[in-house]
Parts: structure tokens; C-alpha cells; sequence
């Protein structure tokens, strides 16, 4: 059985910039490394996609930790896990309510509605009751982007297009709906590459 490990709540994380074993601005790389299985680690160094100017990063299955050249912890990038089976299909889906999968021992990303913010029409009814200010704006080809602030710190949750298929009267129709793809929180308080 896998050992609990304490949740982090995203949102006090971006109230407060610290939630469960984190801290924006603070955690260092062997904190960040204690919570993912050696063998879960992708990569551990300052290189991304070759650039030799990036910052310090750590990858776990589907979580990007980004540090600071004085190795504090600066940025967290967290990606959902795609390709549970579905009825009508593959659909891309979170695993419970906002579990991480950072290993054998998963770190938990839930706030205090954790599955409001799962479809876009549910986010912005729960963002319409947040203290934080908020904006929404459009990326590349259909990709929505809803921004948090917080002091010096910045929650991006992207939101991709996603149509699910469904037998509608014989014939195949698709539902159309905006799914959490991405969490992104940035210090900019924290000096990074």
C-alpha cells in the first residue's frame, strides 16, 4: 500500500505560497526530489529541450518542478493523466478529484471544491465566487487560459477543447466541452531562467 503523502492545496498555494510539504520561493530540489520515487524521475538537471540558459528543473511523470539558480523552488507545471476509457470513448480525465501522479506516493493537488474547476462551465462558476483576481483570455488554434493572481504569484489553468463521442438517436454525435489540460504556478518573486 502507498504512504500518504500531506495534500497540497493548490489554491492556499497560491494564497499563501505554501501548501503541504511546499513552499513557493523556499522548497529546495532534495524536498521536491522526497516526493517522487527515484524511478519516477524523467530528468534532474537545469537542462530543458536542451537549453543550456533554462532554469534548474526536475521531471516526474506529469509534473515539471522549476527552480531558481540558487535552487529554490520557482515554478510547478502539472499535467493530467490522458486515456482512461470512458463510455463513448477515450476522453482526457483526472484521476479522482486533482491527484498528481508524481510516483508511488502521489502527491495531491485538491482545494476545497477540487472538482469544480474540471470543465471550464464549472470553473468559471467557481471562479465567479473566488477572492483571487482572475482573468480569461485565448491561446493558439481553441486553447482558453484562465489566470489567477496573488501577490507575486500566478496560477494558469489551461483548458483545451475536448469532444467526446456519444450515440445520439443511431447516429455518432460528439459533445463538445473545455477540460482542464494544464496547472501552471509561477513566483515571479523568485529569480529563474
Amino acid at each position: 500500500m502507498a504512504e500518504s503523502v500531506e495534500p497540497i492545496d493548490l489554491f492556499e498555494l497560491l494564497a499563501t505560497g505554501r501548501a503541504g510539504p511546499v513552499a513557493l520561493g523556499k522548497s529546495s530540489r532534495e524536498t521536491v526530489r522526497g516526493l517522487i520515487d527515484p524511478e519516477d524521475v524523467r530528468a534532474d538537471n537545469h537542462f530543458r529541450h536542451g537549453d543550456t540558459e533554462s532554469a534548474w528543473c526536475i521531471y516526474g511523470a506529469n509534473c515539471e518542478f522549476f527552480f531558481s539558480p540558487d535552487y529554490r523552488l520557482r515554478s510547478i507545471n502539472v499535467e493530467p493523466v490522458f486515456g482512461r476509457l470512458q463510455p463513448g470513448g477515450m476522453m482526457a480525465t483526472w484521476h479522482g478529484n486533482l491527484d498528481v501522479d508524481v510516483g508511488r506516493h502521489p502527491v495531491t493537488f485538491a482545494g476545497t471544491k477540487p472538482i469544480a474547476i474540471h470543465t471550464l462551465p464549472k470553473a468559471l462558476q467557481f471562479l465567479n465566487r473566488s477572492e483571487f483576481k482572475w482573468t480569461i483570455g485565448g491561446g493558439r488554434e481553441r486553447d482558453i487560459y484562465i489566470e489567477l493572481a496573488e501577490s507575486s504569484r500566478n496560477l494558469t489553468l489551461k483548458y483545451e477543447v475536448n469532444a467526446i463521442p456519444f450515440d445520439g438517436n443511431g447516429n455518432i454525435a460528439f459533445e463538445i466541452d473545455y477540460f482542464l489540460s494544464t496547472i501552471f504556478i509561477l513566483d515571479q518573486a523568485v529569480q529563474g531562467g
